[in-house]
Formats: structure tokens, sequence, C-alpha cells
């Protein structure tokens, strides 16, 4: 038996492969064909009643109990290299699957055919003359097909110097080799080695209960192990999961019309091997919409009464937990791209065909025996629903053909039809839930991992100052930007572009542009609301991005929305302000007292925000941006929709909190504002910088800064801007 196990390969085969080595050193047609020739053997030994699946090793059988254990043991390896021998051709770059191949196959392999009559017995016990089954012919093949994907892996390196594996590749190896185990456990390995449980895995017991978690569980460890690796390494995984998933499904023998695999969550494993083989999508995202949810509902609903350890409980659960979670998986790994909404409604329509479909099966197939795709036929519903029983029972359609007989419960299977598609819309704001949440996990550990990288290049640039301290010393007394630009999104044409200012101390600067010229955009940015694409912006010498809370605290804020908390009082939310700037009790007390009095709100500072004027809604702002004495004041379209009073005393306030030798930095698009209380302008348009100007200059030389205005503006208009 050994012999005619091993030798063929070796004596008919590895010559002409030798020979064709001499030529070429591409190995890849001929490994991948060995692999496909190697995936129908195993199949062809599969759908059995295994003799030693009809026993345990507790309560004896063919062999005695440690025989017993080790004969599944050697079937339980002898699955996984037959998983990596027909997986490993077409991922020749996964150093694991290599070594596996180079390594532990043989090895493997020759325990099972030292071990090949007691494979035998174990397959059809002492009654069945095994060398009449053709599953037997099919083990050899098996056997075979490895061999020579074991010498030809071997062989394709022969070049490659020898080189042993590296103590982190055996590290990987071992991990790699145990991820595989559960994949590819004979279904009966439980009871044999245990015996019963004394649970089934259904109405929610401690042990159905355990099983769910483990579903929810197994697919957060597969995604957390495989979410780093490379694109080649996760499809990898994702296929040897289907693969192993369709072998699982045959493992267990069916007969009748009973054994064709047209219930959902059985269709779903061989659509889901075509779909990530042959990459097709319309099949894979009908298994994301339809089959997920359906294996979800067999999941919380099994259908399966039997011990815990039964192979048809193992079987059940091997299948659903497949289905539930190797769509999500491919969608969360990147496999198939996300789902868009068009993409669920052409899987509601495969679902119709395959429904409608199903009812005339299962009206058709219980002329002859008792069959129930999608549970449209039997009580399975009923007994979980028991209202639904006067529904399916007085509301039946009959035909006739010949001595055929076609029953339909139609309005019974109408309502699990809508249900289904119900459920499947849930499942689609589910899933556009759980994206939400993805991206902003994403965004944020993105965020967290440039800040760690800001705070790195901060320290080093420090030079062994504390970082406390302005990373600029000679811009203390300064905002400074420096070819600042903003883009949005893919947006061809930047907000602002490449923009470069310097405002000092003691001025009041006005930021003068038309409406979408970029003011608004330079900024959120400089107040660090908004992102900067490139350059660099500091304030007081702090660096607006590598020092933003820094920065922040030295930045009094009045945006041009003016939102605040309407619930509270005016002093209630200048406390609050103050009190996320540390402003002390004493001096926060001092300077509400006296801004309350310069705006006149002595009469509302203790009522709800939400019963003020809009010119008491931007005072309250303007209070509390400076209830922390800001080195830089920075307000955007502060007298918009204001009263002349109040206009004129925030102009007061800005004027007054300059000659503190403070900053005030200001937009607008009203010239006449800028020209009367500026030092110094700067004119933006289009979002580049048109040039900066004094106001004292522009009046020696006799011109208005609306005439200077409207020059710039026929300027850019003759240039086409």
């Amino acid at each position: 038996m050994f012999l005619f196990t091993f030798l063929p390969a070796v004596i008919l085969f590895a010559p002409l492969f030798l020979r064709y080595f001499k030529k070429s050193d591409d190995f890849k047609k001929i490994l991948k064909v060995i692999a496909v020739i190697l995936f129908f053997s195993y199949v062809l030994q599969l759908e059995m009643n295994l003799a030693i699946d009809r026993t345990s090793a507790l309560h004896g059988g063919p062999f005695s109990p440690s025989l017993t254990i080790w004969m599944v043991i050697l079937r339980w390896l002898a699955g996984i290299i037959t998983v990596v021998g027909v997986t490993a051709p077409f991922f020749p770059k996964n150093r694991s699957f290599q070594l596996l191949l180079m390594w532990v196959a043989p090895l493997v392999l020759v325990l099972n055919i030292l071990y090949f009559p007691q494979n035998l017995i174990a397959y059809y016990g002492y009654s069945v003359d095994p060398l009449q089954r053709f599953q037997t012919y099919a083990m050899f093949i098996q056997y075979n097909a490895i061999l020579l994907i074991i010498l030809l892996t071997h062989l394709s390196n022969y070049k490659k110097p020898f080189v042993f594996p590296t103590k982190r590749e055996l590290r990987t190896l071992f991990f790699v080799f145990l991820a595989l185990l559960p994949t590819m456990m004979p279904q009966h390995a439980l009871q044999i080695f245990f015996g019963p449980l004394g649970s089934s895995t259904d109405g929610f017991t401690v042990i159905h209960r355990l099983t769910i978690y483990f579903s929810f569980a197994s697919m957060a460890a597969i995604y957390i192990g495989l979410r780093n690796q490379t694109e080649d390494n996760r499809k990898l995984a994702i296929i040897v999961m289907s693969i192993s998933s369709v072998f699982q499904y045959l493992y267990v023998q069916r007969l009748g019309l009973g054994a064709l695999p047209l219930h959902l969550c059985n269709t779903a494993i061989f659509l889901m091997l075509i779909a990530f083989v042959f990459k097709v999508k319309s099949i894979f995202f009908f298994s994301y919409f339809v089959n997920v949810l359906g294996a979800l509902c067999a999941i919380i609903l099994p259908g399966v009464h039997s011990d815990a350890f039964h192979m048809s409980s193992v079987m059940f659960w091997y299948n659903h937990i497949y289905a539930f979670i190797l769509p999500l998986l491919a969608v969360g790994l990147k496999i198939f791209p996300r789902p868009k909404f068009r993409m669920m409604m052409g899987a509601i329509g495969i679902f119709t065909i395959y429904f409608v479909a199903m009812m005339f099966v299962n009206a058709w197939f219980n002329n002859y025996e008792t069959v129930d795709y999608f549970f449209l036929y039997s009580d399975f519903f009923v007994d979980k629903f028991p209202f639904a029983f006067p529904i399916k029972v007085h509301n039946v359609l009959l035909f006739t053909s010949g001595q055929l007989v076609f029953r339909f419960y139609w309005l019974y299977n109408l309502l699990i039809y809508i249900a289904f598609i119900i459920l499947m819309f849930i499942m689609w704001a589910v899933y556009d839930y759980g994206f939400q949440i993805s991206d902003s996990l994403k965004a944020l550990h993105l965020k967290l991992h440039q800040d760690r990288m800001d705070m790195l290049s901060l320290r080093k640039e420090m030079n062994g100052r504390p970082i406390s301290e302005p990373l600029n010393l000679e811009g203390i007394k300064m905002i400074k930007i420096e070819h600042f630009t903003k883009r949005y999104g893919s947006a061809k044409q930047p907000a602002v572009d490449d923009f470069t200012l310097e405002v000092h101390d003691g001025e009041v600067f006005g930021f003068l542009g038309h409406n979408g010229a970029g003011k608004s955009t330079t900024i959120k940015s400089l107040v660090g609301i908004q992102s900067i694409t490139s350059g660099r912006m500091e304030v007081a010498g702090y660096d607006v991005a590598k020092q933003p809370i820094e920065a922040k605290l030295r930045i009094g804020y009045v945006s041009d929305n003016h939102a605040v908390y309407e619930r509270l009082t005016g002093r209630e939310y200048i406390n609050y302000i103050a009190d996320l700037y540390l402003v002390p009790k004493q001096e926060r007390d001092e300077r509400i007292e006296k801004y309350v009095k310069m705006f006149n709100l002595s009469h509302a500072i203790d009522n709800e925000i939400k019963s003020y004027s809009h010119g008491m809604k931007q005072k309250i702002v303007v209070i509390a941006s400076l209830i922390h004495e800001p080195k830089v004041w920075i307000l955007d379209e502060p007298l918009t929709g204001l009263d002349p009073v109040s206009s004129f005393q925030i102009k007061e306030v800005m004027r007054e909190h300059a000659n503190r030798g403070n900053i005030v930095f200001f937009s607008s698009h009203v010239i006449e504002v800028v020209e009367k209380i500026c030092d110094r302008i700067a004119i933006i348009s289009h979002g580049k910088l048109q040039g900066v100007y004094e106001l004292k200059k522009i009046r020696e030389q006799g011109m208005s800064l609306e005439e200077l205005y409207m020059s710039q503006v026929a300027a850019m208009q003759a240039d086409g801007k």
C-alpha cells in the first residue's frame, strides 16, 4: 500500500517535472493545476458516513482510545496541509505557507502514509473492502498531489540559497498553524475526544449564548489579526476560510433531494467560494446582504437540537458562522469595497428570484420526500411565532399537474418575504452606521498617530527646551503665517494658496476680501478649527499645528456664526469658557463686571441666552472671548447685523485691547469699518494674498481704502482672475 501511494509520483511524475524544470523556473501553472486536482480529490473523499464518526474514544471503537484520538489528529492534519496545498500555489509570496509546504507537510504526509491501513479502517470499518470504494483512490490522488506540490515547491527554491527559518518566521509559522487548526477540525473530533456535552446549542441555553458570543468574538479576533497584513495575506486568509467552509459543509453525508445545497446558508457556502476565488461582485454582495442576515437569524434561532458536541451541531455552527462572518470580514479587510445602496437593491432582486424559486422547489420536491428550503414549507417559524399558524393553514393555493400536487402557503410565505426585506433594510442601516463608526475611529487613530509624530518632531525642534515654551522665541509678539495653503478634500483649486503674513502686537489688523475670498478659511485654520494642508502658522511663537493647546490658550476667537449654549445664562456661559481657559475666579469676576457694564448687559446677564437678541448674543460671545485676556484676539465678521451702538462698543474694545500690547485680527468685507479702526490691512482674493498696506500711508497718498480695493479688483479682472 505504501509503494502504491508514494512511488507513482516519484517515479512517473517527478522526472517529467524535472525535465520541464531544466527549461524553465516557472512552476506556477503546473502548481495551480495540481492544486485544483488536490481540491477535487479531497472533495471526493467527503460526503461520507465515516466509521470513526460513529464512535468515541471514551466508549470504544475500531481502535484503542489513544489510537482513535491519534487517527482523528492525523485526519485533522491531513485536512490542514490539503488546504495549504490548494491555496499556496496561488499565493507564492506567503512565506508561512511556503514553509508549511516545505517542512510541515512532508512530515504529515509520511505519518498519514504510515497509518494508511488504519486510515481506511477509520473510513469504512472492517466490514467493507476499502479498495472497492472510489474514495480510496481519491485519497491516493490527494496524497500524490500533495507530494508533487511539496516537491515542486522545493524545486522552485533550489536556486535560492538555503536559509533556515528565522525565529520570527518560526514564531509566525506557529501562530499561522494555530489559526489553521479550527478551520479543518473534523466535525466528529469533539464527540470522539470528550463524548456528549449534555447540552444543546438552542433555546438560549448557556452553551447557546456562548456560541453566539463566540461567533462575534471570532470575527473580531480574525479582523484584528489580519487588518495590518498585506493585501495578499488578507485575501489568502479569506480564501482559506471559504475553502474550509466548503470542506466542512461536504463533510457530513447527505442523501436524497435534501442533500442539494439550496437552503440559503448552504447556498452561501458555495457562493462565497466562487465570489472570493473569481472576484464576482454581484454574487458577493448577494451574500453580504442576504446570507449574512439569514445566518444571523439562524445563529440566534438555530434549527438544531442535538447535543452540542454531536456532528450535526458542529456542522450547523460551522456553516452558519462562516456564512455570517466571511462577507463582513471581506468588506472590513477591504477584499471587496464597501457596498452602495444600489448593490443592496440588486441583492433584493436576486433574493426575490431565489425566494420564488424555493417556493416552487418546495412544492415540487415534497411530492417525493420532505424538504424545506428556507423554512417556507415546515412549521419552523410557526413554532417560534404561533400567531402565524392560522395564516399558514388558512391561506393555501393548490395546483395539480398529473399526479403531482403543488401546495403554496402564499400569504405565510409573503409575510416571511416582507419580514426579510425589512430586516435587509435594517441591516443596511446597521452597515451604514457601522461604516460611520469605523471612519470615525480610523480618523481618530490617524489623528492620534499624527499627534504622536508631531510631538516627536516638536521635541526634536525644541532641542531640550520644555514643550510649553514657544517654538519660535522670536515670534512671541506676532501672528506669523508662512506659505499657508488649504485644500478641501479632492478639490483641484485650493481655498487659500501660498499665503504669507505677519501681524505684530499693538496692531488692529484688518483682513479684507469679498465673500468666498478665503478669509474665514484662513482664520479657521489659524485658530485650529480645521487642519492646515501645507505651510505653517504661529500664534505668539507657538506653532498652531504642533502646539495646538498652547496656541489656543493665547487666542480669543469670535466666530462668524455666534453659536452659544442657549439654555445657559449669559453669566454661566462666560464662566464655562473661563473654566476652559483656567481663569482664576477673582480675575474672571472682575472682567465679567467690567465688560457687562461696558456692553450694558447688567439687566440680562443672568437670563437664559435663548431670550437674547442677536446683538446681545454677539456681546456675550465677545466677553467670553476676552475673559482670559488673550494675547491674540481674532474676530471673523464681528460687526455683521449689529446696531450702531453695539458696533461702536465692540470697535472701542478692539482698539483698547490692541493698545494694551495685544493683537487684534479681524476679517470683514465692509471697507468703511476696516478703514476707520485698522492700523494695517491685508487684501485677499480667490485665495491669494493681493497685498498688505498701512492705512496711514494710504491716507498720505491721498487715496481712500475703497479706491485701493477697487484698483486691486480691476487689476485682478485684467489678469483674468
